[in-house]
């Protein structure tokens, strides 16, 4: 793993058994993510792009691979309140759909708030601070 580097997976994949067949959802999928940078997974209807996050992520457990964070291997099951507030510090998914994505009750701020509390900024106004200049980033008031 290179320095920068934040994720690599590889070689993963994954396979379901229906009605006794077989059927590869993930197979041999590698890439990486730099630090900073972005990932979008794409493709269509039954690519394995669900299948894939949901490994990242720890709801799936792939049948080989292996997934890196920071040059660590992500545990395979992810079990107990620290061990989910390790994992989703690590990776998190944003779905294609809004309206699963972002809470509709909750304001943009409230939502980064909620994000830098989870990473570790427990003083209230250091976060006030921190999502201002974010929105302003983005042209947001």
């Amino acid at each position: 793993m290179s320095s920068g580097e934040l994720l690599r997976v590889t070689g993963l994949r994954k396979t379901y058994r229906t009605a006794g067949t077989e059927v590869v959802a993930v197979d041999d999928l590698s890439f990486s993510l730099r630090t900073g940078g972005a990932l979008g997974i794409v493709g269509e209807s039954g690519s394995g792009k669900t299948t894939t996050a949901r490994m990242l992520i720890g709801l799936e457990r792939p049948d080989a691979g292996e997934i890196l964070v920071q040059g660590t291997p992500l545990a395979a099951s992810v079990r107990g309140r620290p061990a989910r507030l390790a994992r989703a510090k690590a990776v998190q998914i944003v779905f294609q759909d809004p309206y699963l994505s972002l809470d509709a009750r909750l304001s943009i701020g409230a939502t980064i708030d909620g994000v830098l509390r989870l990473h570790g900024t427990t003083d209230r106004t250091a976060r006030a601070a921190r999502v201002r200049e974010l929105l302003g980033q983005v042209g947001l008031g």
